[in-house]
This record gives structure tokens, C-alpha cells and sequence, in this order.
């Protein structure tokens, strides 16, 4: 019984390769890793992700003088690939974060800035909004079970004590960026375009009646119509939430393998 608890030196160099790979990528994924999660929950989760994957992972072929020469490298590559990871579970939300700030500045609402504990930083109320709405969705549909997947297959296709990274796939990463804000100006587009035609139409207002204050006048109206915009149109955005979501976790696994 007490073998069990009887570890080579090499299998202990992996273990802690492993728990690097695991840290960093609790650091860096989205919802559980937010700066005001508390760092000891972090860690200690990374650990208890590490204890139950160790068992899984192939250690044969590992020798223990290529660890000990290269094991600061080896560590460097390990906490690459689980910020890689986290990083890319969070392309999930960046649209959402566009859409939000994109109807904020057509409504009028940007000047208001409300602090966001979980990115440590100013940010509008209807992209904390979009924000927490698609973290609800993300955990509903188990988005999250997908990114732990897609961690584990990680260990498959960028093995343990290799020195080798393949990074060729990462030059497609701006064309990725520039598919978020595609969807972000797609999200937002309704609410964005409709309040460009009613300024349009005041400004025409204004030109006709120069008694009529259109700058007032515009404010209240246009964060009434956006925020009916915004009601109408949720139902269509939960429909192309799961879309996304799927679409999403196809370019994480597509990266993965790239390892």
C-alpha cells in the first residue's frame, strides 16, 4: 500500500511540469480566472487538476538527464501552452465586450464608467452587462467542460519534457481577431444602426425647427430606443450565442493539435 505514495525523481520533475501547465492555465481561463478570484484558489485548483490528470499522462519515454538540463525551458513551455489555452476560452467573451462598448458609445452611455472587479478596471454598464449575461450562458451550456477537454488534449498532442512548439498555426490568430469584431459589430449592429437613423432624422429635425435643442432632445431617445432594441433582439442573440460558443471551441481545438 504504501508504494503508492512512492515517486522516481523523474515522475516528480513531470508532476511539477504538469502543475505549471495547469497554473497557468487556471490563471488565464475565462469566468474562474478573474483577478478577484483569490490566487490560493487558483493554485490550489491547478493541484487538484494536476493530481487527477498525473495518472493519465505517459512518463515512459521521459529521461531524467534531458529534465534536469532543460527543465527551466521545459517549465517556460508549460506555462506558454496553458496561457495559450486559457487565453483562447476567452475569445468567447471579446465579441460580447465589442457589442457592449459599440452600443454604449451610440446610446450615450459611455461616459459612464462603472469599475469591473473581475477585470480590475473601468468598463461600461452594458458591457458588464453582455459580459455577465454570456458568462451565464458559457457555464449553462458547459462551455467550460469543452475548455477542460480541450486542456487534457493538450497533453496528447504537446506531450510532457518535449522540447518541441509548434507555432505556425498562431499567424491565423488575426484573422481570428478580426472575426470577434465582426460578431461584435454583428451583435451590437441593430442597436447601433437604428439610433445613427433616428440622429439623422433629428438632425434633420433640428435643421427644419432651429428652436428645438437636439442635442438634449437625443439623449433620452436614443437610450430608449437602444435599450428596446436591446430587449427585443435577445432572444435572436441566445440563438447565435450557442452558434458561437460551438464555433469557439472548434478554433480551440484547432490550435490545440497545432501544439
Amino acid at each position: 500500500m504504501t508504494d503508492v505514495y512512492k515517486f522516481s525523481e523523474t515522475e516528480m520533475l513531470l508532476f511539477f511540469l504538469m502543475l505549471v501547465r495547469m497554473t497557468a492555465f487556471v490563471v488565464s481561463w475565462p469566468v474562474f480566472g478573474v483577478p478577484n478570484m483569490p490566487q490560493q484558489l487558483k493554485i490550489l485548483f491547478g493541484f487538484v487538476l494536476a493530481i487527477l490528470l498525473f495518472g493519465s499522462v505517459s512518463k515512459d519515454s521521459v529521461e531524467i538527464a534531458s529534465l534536469d538540463q532543460n527543465l527551466m525551458l521545459l517549465a517556460a513551455r508549460e506555462a506558454l501552452i496553458g496561457l495559450i489555452v486559457g487565453f483562447l476560452g476567452r475569445l468567447f467573451f471579446f465579441a460580447f465586450r465589442v457589442a457592449g462598448e459599440m452600443m454604449s458609445q451610440a446610446m450615450g452611455l459611455s461616459a459612464a464608467h462603472l469599475f469591473n472587479p473581475a477585470l480590475g478596471g473601468q468598463s461600461t454598464s452594458l458591457e458588464q452587462f453582455y459580459v455577465v449575461l454570456a458568462s451565464l450562458f458559457y457555464l449553462g451550456f458547459n462551455g467550460h467542460h469543452h475548455l477542460l477537454q480541450a486542456l487534457v488534449e493538450t497533453f496528447r498532442v504537446a506531450p510532457l519534457a518535449s522540447m518541441s512548439l509548434n507555432v505556425s498555426h498562431f499567424i491565423g490568430m488575426g484573422e481570428m481577431v478580426q472575426k470577434i469584431v465582426e460578431l461584435g459589430l454583428k451583435f451590437s449592429a441593430p442597436v447601433v444602426i437604428s439610433i445613427m437613423m433616428v440622429n439623422l432624422v433629428l438632425g434633420v429635425v433640428g435643421k427644419t425647427v432651429p428652436q428645438l435643442n437636439v442635442l438634449v432632445t437625443s439623449f433620452p431617445i436614443n437610450i430608449m430606443i437602444g435599450l428596446f432594441l436591446m430587449m427585443v433582439t435577445l432572444p435572436v442573440l441566445f440563438d447565435q450565442m450557442n452558434e458561437y460558443l460551438n464555433q469557439s471551441t472548434v478554433e480551440i481545438f484547432k490550435f490545440v493539435r497545432a501544439f
